[in-house]
């Protein structure tokens, strides 16, 4: 715990609004704004509280009967993504998250289909986008498949062994969790990721049942859930990130963040309040494809961009089946979709 001083104490973010923060602590809930030094002295994003920051705050309201947040403090870990919109620009997920748990849906017979998409590509695509953002930002990533009910044992099983030979060689080191929200299997080895006090952030697609597991962790309605939609998918009910405790004293943390369609990972710095020694998107994609970093220093040219160059060892590899195509195939679009995130290190609004 950092020293603060008299008539300042530390809280949590636990949901971001447009200019002001719920926060939580100890003594309970409170509302509170970036003071007006803090404001004039943020250049990026990153110098901006998000849900799961330590930050610290006034004891006391100070304006609008909201206290004073005056800083943010060292992240351990950052969860990002590139922004929608024509312009690179970082946006925040959640802060301090030792845990990104990427939530999706088991395939049903005959559709081809995982994460809740009708895509079979750009399910598997987004799945690695989210691993790359957690390597990269300092999170373990782990894949949650939930609403098992709704399918047999075989087709669950076949889901999972889809999932591990699209993970190839980083499947070693992403588990493979399976839940159901409804009847509660599995929800025990889910809630133990927070156990000690860790902090858990569920990310995916809308409507892979993120807010039902989390509201069967507490044991409480505390994020809202829509029925099911006429073809039985799940709905979009999401609309904010938030911290929400489970576990008792002794529990830990789940950040339930909306549906995220697409996550790019953001590939530029991820601001100075990242404590040192952070992974970043270079490491990040080598750990979501090792197979393919293993493989990359043999290329001839140094600048290699594994499409046309000759001597290319990862198109060697793939072209003599040693490598996956599909592997390398996702790899230079996650690639590509990266390397616009430069950002203008200007002072702008969020």
């Amino acid at each position: 715990m950092p020293q603060v001083p008299s008539g300042y104490t530390v809280s949590r973010v636990a949901v971001e609004h447009r200019g002001a923060y719920e926060l939580v602590d100890g003594t309970g809930e409170v509302t509170g704004a970036l003071d007006a030094a803090a404001r004039r002295a943020a250049r990026t994003p990153f110098d901006y509280p998000t849900v799961g920051d330590w930050v610290v705050r006034s004891t006391e309201p100070r304006h609008d009967r909201r206290v004073t947040i005056t800083a943010v403090l060292a992240r351990r870990s950052l969860l990002c993504r590139r922004a929608a919109g024509p312009r690179a620009r970082p946006q925040l997920v959640a802060a301090n998250a030792d845990t990104l748990a990427v939530v999706t849906t088991p395939t049903p017979a005959g559709t081809g289909s995982v994460a809740g998409s009708a895509a079979p590509d750009s399910a598997g695509h987004r799945i690695e986008w989210y691993l790359t953002a957690a390597f990269s930002g300092g999170a373990r990533p782990v894949i949650i498949v939930n609403k098992i009910d709704t399918v047999s044992n075989a087709e669950h099983e076949a889901t999972v062994d889809a999932l591990r030979r699209r993970l190839g060689s980083a499947a070693a080191d992403v588990p493979i969790l399976s839940t159901s929200a409804l009847d509660g299997r599995g929800l025990d080895r889910l809630g133990a990721l927070a156990g000690n006090g860790a902090t858990v952030a569920l990310s995916g697609a809308s409507g892979v049942g993120k807010s039902s597991l989390v509201n069967r962790l507490t044991g409480a309605d505390v994020v809202p859930v829509a029925p099911l939609s006429p073809d039985g998918r799940g709905r979009h009910t999401t609309v904010r990130r938030q911290l929400v405790p489970v576990g008792g004293p002794d529990g830990g943390t789940f950040v339930d963040t909306p549906g995220l369609q697409d996550l790019i990972p953001w590939s530029g710095d991820l601001g100075a309040g990242i404590q040192a020694g952070r992974p970043d998107a270079a490491s990040g994609l080598a750990q979501a494809f090792p197979e393919i970093a293993e493989r990359a220093p043999y290329c001839r040219f140094a600048d290699c961009s594994h499409t046309v160059e000759p001597d290319c060892a990862l198109t060697a590899a793939a072209a003599a089946g040693e490598l996956a195509a599909e592997r390398l195939r996702t790899y230079l679009e996650l690639v590509a979709d990266m390397a616009g995130d430069r950002f203008d290190d200007q002072r702008s609004p969020r």
